[in-house]
């Protein structure tokens, strides 16, 4: 009898008819040691951190679990966290092992914060541990909560391009921590590090983006340019210009994505989803976006 992965992904060819990527893997990078967190991570790190009864990286694996086309989760730590996502990943093997996905843990030998790769440094090293996937490979920090399900996204992907989320924030205090788009219809036109939050758009760039194979070789091209190792943001222009880098656009509606990158954040991330709906959006109407492209 077929495999439930196979049952599903077969599911999926009906549904949405394409050529699928075999050989797909998640690059999750959380060798931070979570400062901006203390004293909350001291003794925990900060994608292990609970908000509603659960790490917050459970709830991007729940996600992961269902891309019928993943193969593996690679995760990078850092070395005094490293323990500590051994356990965590040693809870979820066997549930990962049913749908045939392998989860790996990385020590990046990082012992104190002033030692840290960044997180462009990380994803090189753990390209340089498992090597290139054949078929690209989402990319994604560890600290992020998502209103909305991912699984549509990800069983959508074809290998093809490189997609990163442009998520309406309307806080310009929110949008200074975070990456910013000029967007040219649905490709990327620039992606700015802009500490006053003021634009170009109020549209952000989290830390979640699928890269074909030729964008994740410029990795070592870029950090050989001296390319800042510690923000994704930079990294993600070098490939706007160097490749396509295609916007995936959900409705404006804010907080569809939480930060928890600071003790006020994290917070508000457990009031949020204490008192309010887990997912603002359903899956339908993130397959019309996909199908759409401009919700």
């Amino acid at each position: 009898m077929p495999s439930r992965r196979l049952r599903r992904k077969a599911s999926l060819l009906l549904q949405y008819p394409r050529s699928l990527p075999q050989h797909v893997n998640a690059f999750l990078l959380c060798a931070g040691f979570g400062t901006r967190m203390r004293p909350v991570t001291n003794e925990t790190p900060k994608s292990l951190v609970r908000v509603a009864g659960h790490p917050i990286l459970d709830y991007l694996l729940d996600d992961l679990a269902a891309w019928t086309d993943l193969d593996a989760i690679h995760l990078t730590v850092n070395h005094r966290d490293a323990d500590a996502f051994r356990m965590w990943a040693d809870t979820h093997r066997s549930e990962l092992a049913d749908e045939e996905i392998a989860l790996h843990v990385h020590d990046d030998g990082v012992q104190t914060p002033e030692e840290q790769l960044g997180v462009v440094g990380d994803l090189q090293f753990l390209l340089h541990e498992v090597g290139l996937p054949d078929d690209g490979a989402l990319v994604s920090g560890g600290d992020s909560l998502y209103r909305f399900p991912l699984a549509p996204i990800l069983n959508a992907y074809d290998g093809t391009t490189n997609q990163v989320l442009a998520l309406h924030e309307p806080d310009p205090e929110r949008r200074a921590h975070s990456s910013l788009l000029r967007l040219d219809g649905p490709h990327v036109a620039e992606i700015v590090d802009d500490p006053t939050g003021g634009g170009p758009s109020d549209r952000i760039c989290p830390s979640w983006t699928l890269l074909r194979p030729a964008a994740l070789r410029l990795v070592d091209e870029y950090l050989s340019d001296d390319g800042p190792p510690d923000r994704l943001g930079p990294f993600l222009n070098r490939v706007a210009r160097e490749e396509t880098l295609r916007a995936f656009r959900l409705p404006k509606q804010k907080d569809l994505r939480l930060h928890c990158n600071t003790v006020d954040e994290l917070e508000r991330a457990r009031r949020i989803f204490r008192d309010e709906p887990r997912h603002v959006l359903d899956p339908e109407t993130v397959q019309d976006c996909l199908v759409t492209g401009d919700p």
